[in-house]
């Protein structure tokens, strides 16, 4: 057990097959386009930090079928998924972290996290109509986004000690832009 019964929870209604498993305390996420530049994000974890992820990117199945979201129709940006949702907790904070991998065009990155957003609120929703939920306090749970590209940005060329992570107010969200295919610490999303 993690010590917050919300992510123990979210561990135990999430299908086993989406989660995001942590190999040597290290979160591996990557994008599983073949023509993709950014392939891979690492955020290394806090052993002591309780952590729970998921990824509901999963391609098409046979005869097109969305296998997240079979029941929606074909509408541009109504499937829309993030590469990856994460939980932490730090102290009896909520931290989820809605991450997106692009190469060179951001596209609507922010629309896709906004719609990760609503979806982590749906589950939040439905479980609070469990028989014994844990206490769901939403002025304790924080979203923030966060996109890694392989285009040029302002962080690019800095070392793991020196790269500082900002968040901006996007919209209602706080995101922040970083490079791909690098290694992050947890903690410094959570600052």
């Amino acid at each position: 057990m993690s010590n917050s019964p919300l992510i123990d929870l979210l561990k135990e209604v999430i299908s086993t097959e989406l989660h995001l498993l942590p190999i040597n305390n290290t979160i591996d996420i990557e994008e599983k386009q073949l023509q993709a530049n950014c392939r891979f994000v690492k955020i290394r974890l806090k052993q002591s930090m309780p952590y729970f992820g998921f990824s509901i990117d999963i391609p098409k199945g046979t005869g097109n079928v969305d296998p997240i979201y079979p029941f929606f129709a074909e509408k541009e940006g109504l499937r829309r998924k993030n590469d990856a949702i994460l939980f932490f907790q730090k102290s009896h904070k909520i931290y989820v972290l809605l991450v997106e991998l692009k190469s060179v065009n951001k596209g609507d990155y922010l629309k896709q996290m906004k719609a990760a957003k609503c979806f982590v609120e749906f589950i939040l929703c439905r479980i609070k109509l469990l028989k014994s939920p844990p206490n769901i306090d939403s002025d304790n749970i924080e979203f923030r986004g966060a996109l890694f590209s392989c285009r040029r940005i302002p962080n690019e060329g800095t070392t793991e000690r020196q790269r500082s992570i900002d968040f901006k107010d996007r919209n209602g969200l706080l995101v922040t832009e970083n490079a791909g295919n690098q290694l992050y610490h947890i903690k410094d999303f959570l600052k």
